[in-house]
């Protein structure tokens, strides 16, 4: 008999006695318990509690019969967590590791936006003030926060970051910025309208004494203005000689 058929007959009946144990009672969950609990998580939305509240939801302590990809499931079920990774290791250890959401946006006054544009549901979203609000197609989240993010770069020389942004299926884009100031993009040559915008601020804010209230940039050569006047608002168009920017 060959070395090799013999190390395969071995193998066949280590095997066959871990069946038998198991078949027999002699694994079972009040023997070769997992005892300790080991987590890389940054606990920023999550407590540790919490998880360990989700990890006990398991049936199994045994460290043969817990599985680790119903503990992973649980895990993932918390609103905050993005994804888990759970490996068991020999004797008694479950390892677990943890990444949270990054909340960046509400996204249609219901659901959050994380760092990689994916939607994911929370219990609520009302005490989230300080993040923007984007609405848009439910399908091109990742999208459209990339032209969120684009847009709020382009915007810097303004010195106002984007409150709220709504984007519908023809690509129509309408922006709300932190000081109030509305701005309606159109349906194309947003970048390009946007640079107008910030290029030409400091001369917008010359033009008067009041703050604008309202920007439209939908035209070829310049944007009409409404203006602030306590009660009162006034339009105004402002052109430029520069016809290559729509």
């Amino acid at each position: 008999m060959s070395k090799t058929m013999q190390l395969t007959i071995i193998f066949s009946l280590l095997v066959l006695l871990l069946v038998v144990a198991m078949m027999s009672g002699l694994i079972q969950s009040e023997r070769w318990k997992i005892s300790h609990l080991e987590v890389a998580a940054e606990y920023n939305r999550i407590t540790p509690e919490q998880l360990r509240l989700m990890v006990a939801k398991s049936p199994e302590r045994s460290f043969f019969r817990l599985d680790a990809e119903y503990v992973k499931a649980s895990i993932e079920s918390m609103p905050w967590v993005r994804y888990a990774h759970v490996v068991k290791q020999w004797p008694d250890t479950l390892k677990i590791t943890i990444k949270e959401h990054q909340a960046i946006a509400v996204w249609n006054g219901v659901d959050l936006l994380n760092q990689s544009g994916e939607v994911f549901q929370v219990d609520a979203v009302d005490h989230l003030n300080a993040l923007p609000r984007i609405y848009g197609v439910k399908e091109d989240s990742v999208m459209t926060l990339e032209h969120f993010n684009r847009f709020n770069q382009l915007l810097k020389p303004i010195g106002h970051e984007i409150s709220q942004a709504r984007v519908n299926e023809r690509g129509d884009w309408q922006l709300v910025l932190r000081n109030g100031l509305e701005v309606f993009l159109g349906t194309e040559k947003h970048e390009a309208r946007i640079l107008r915008l910030a290029e030409t601020w400091e001369q917008l804010l010359a033009a008067s004494e009041r703050l604008p209230e309202r920007v439209d940039l939908r035209y070829s050569n310049g944007y009409v203005v409404r203006w602030r006047e306590q009660q009162k608002v006034s339009a105004q168009k402002i052109t430029f000689d520069r016809q290559d920017i729509g």
